[in-house]
């Protein structure tokens, strides 16, 4: 009787086995048709992905750009406003110039770049 037991379940090991190897090969199948599925894909949307990745450094050159145009209007308003504060500070300070310090006066008020400009630009305008 025990020997009936091993055929049988020797038999089993059997069916169970090639039960397994069916459905390793309905599987690798499956495996190989979505490998080539992706390698379709893949040769789709790799020029996808190409011309997305130059968009996205066209825009950054952009960006990168005004931004930079950005900060050299911010920085360049900041050093106006400093100039006219300190064209303010030299005009209270005209009551001390007396003589020749006058023409100081007058060579240190037209250094700014404030009054350079607007000399400039009066000149054009004219």
């Amino acid at each position: 009787m025990e020997q009936y037991i091993y055929i049988f379940t020797i038999i089993l090991e059997i069916i169970v086995a090639v039960q397994l190897c069916c459905a390793i090969v309905r599987l690798d199948k499956k495996v190989v048709a979505l490998s080539d599925e992706v390698r379709v894909l893949k040769t789709k949307i790799a020029p996808a992905i190409a011309e997305f990745r130059s968009g996205i450094k066209k825009f950054n050159k952009i960006a990168g750009f005004i931004i930079k145009a950005k900060k050299f209007a911010a920085l360049s308003h900041i050093l106006s406003i400093v100039d006219i504060v300190s064209i303010v500070f030299l005009f209270k300070s005209f009551r001390t110039y007396k003589g020749l310090n006058k023409l100081k006066f007058l060579r240190k008020l037209f250094s700014y770049s404030i009054v350079r400009s607007l000399f400039s630009y009066l000149k054009t305008a004219i």
